[in-house]
């Protein structure tokens, strides 16, 4: 049913909000009580000017009648819903529900964005003690000094005596691990209670810079005006970066900044307006390699009206060195990614580009249409192959949020193994967290 049928529903439930009378809103509106009420019973469409005498008469919003509860709300509600398979819920009156109590719909969305992002720290949480280098060797550290310590104290503890000397020897031991003990713990304590944001950047210089090209929004118009390469304008957006992430970040500007050389900010623009963001269409106007139109169309200045673009790019080893997420479809911070993603089977066959559909298993429970990507893959030699030295390989994906469904089988993929919740994955290394538990 389209959605402003439930107009005259809202009309009614507004009036009676306000403790109107119809006969009152219909002289307001300058209609007759008669044809409001054929309205308020949906037995006439409305629209035009009767909507906005209508609306001035109930103190509201024009579209607040005629459209109801954004869509925003209500794929939040229906979000909810399938996260919850064991209850059974009618999604064909989720409309319904939000435009009759929209605050109770308001409410559930609330309490569903705060499941989400729960479960995404669990996630990032799940990821981090699994693989944080610093976190392993920390507890490592207080697991032993402890065993240490049991094992002098249980010397100590045997009956008989003990030669003085040796004695003074074990208390020395405790003394010691005790002080190595309490420092490991302290050390672990500032670490938990730190910026949390402070501590995953630093995690690694090549986290460093990604978080850093994400508070940019991956576009720096500084390096597009640039018409020949400067290093101090590179430096300077590096500022703040570690060492090791300078040298990374200022490898990665320099290769910004000679693809905004070959491909201007204007004509990519300039595509994009005419053709979307298809990369295939952008490839035969301009004749310019795929990897190099992925990377551009992923630097593209932000605009709301325009979908989200994800980039990843990994070597031939499959170690990721480059993550840009598009919305979901986000890569693990620590770790290896989707053994199934065709970024990785991209570099079976070098130079063949491949278009799939797939469909991410995001969050659990939201195994649907909204979670359809397209994704480009393309995988190149970056050094031109020799018999004396072995070719370097890289390859390089574009995601973007699916249109329509183009492919009755798409290809089901995760993030990781551990944060994935497809069941039977033949690639799976390891259990979910989210079927298995921690």
């Amino acid at each position: 049913m389209e959605r402003s049928a439930f107009a005259g529903s809202r009309i009614r439930e507004r009036r009676v909000a306000l403790g109107l009378r119809q006969a009152e809103v219909a002289l307001r509106a300058g209609i007759s009580g008669s044809y409001l009420n054929l309205i308020e019973h949906n037995r006439r469409r409305i629209g035009g000017k009767v909507l906005l005498n209508i609306a001035a008469a109930l103190e509201t919003e024009p579209g607040a009648l005629a459209q109801g509860a954004e869509k925003s709300l209500l794929t939040s509600l229906r979000d909810a819903a399938i996260a919850r398979p064991d209850v059974e819920v009618d999604l064909s009156q989720t409309e319904d529900f939000a435009d009759r109590f929209t605050d109770w719909a308001r409410l559930i969305s609330a309490q569903q964005s705060q499941i989400t992002a729960l479960q995404q720290t669990v996630s990032s949480l799940s990821d981090r003690l699994a693989h944080d280098p610093f976190l392993s060797e920390a507890l490592h550290e207080v697991l032993s000094t402890v065993s240490a310590i049991r094992s002098t104290a249980s010397i100590l503890a045997e009956p008989g005596e003990m030669d003085q000397n040796w004695q003074r020897r074990f208390q020395t031991n405790v003394f010691q691990d005790s002080i190595r003990l309490a420092t490991a713990s302290q050390s672990l304590a500032d670490y938990l209670d730190g910026d949390s944001d402070r501590v995953l950047d630093t995690l690694s210089p090549l986290d460093e810079l990604d978080s850093l090209l994400a508070k940019n929004g991956y576009h720096f118009a500084e390096l597009e005006d640039m018409r020949q390469w400067t290093a101090p304008v590179a430096e300077g957006l590096l500022a703040e970066a570690s060492a090791a992430a300078k040298t990374l970040g200022l490898a990665y500007f320099r290769q910004y900044w000679r693809d905004a050389q070959n491909f201007r900010l204007p004509k990519l623009l300039q595509l994009v307006a005419e053709f979307g963001l298809d990369p295939v269409r952008i490839a035969r106007e301009t004749e310019l390699s795929l990897p190099l139109i992925f990377r551009r169309l992923a630097s593209l200045p932000p605009d709301p009206n325009r979908p989200p673009v994800g980039l990843m790019i990994c070597d031939g080893s499959g170690s990721l060195l480059f993550k840009q997420p598009c919305d979901d479809f986000q890569a693990p911070r620590v770790g290896s990614a989707c053994a199934l993603w065709p970024l990785y089977g991209a570099l079976t066959q070098i130079g063949v580009a491949a278009r799939h559909q797939i469909l991410h298993s995001g969050r659990p429970g939201t195994l649907g249409e909204e979670n359809l990507f397209d994704t480009f893959s393309i995988a190149e030699r970056v050094t031109s192959a020799s018999f004396e030295g072995v070719p370097v390989l890289r390859s390089t994906m574009l995601i973007l949020r699916a249109e329509t469904s183009t492919s009755n089988q798409p290809l089901p993929i995760g993030s990781t193994c551990r944060l994935c919740n497809i069941h039977a994955c033949p690639a799976r290394r390891e259990p979910s967290i989210f079927s298995d538990g921690f």
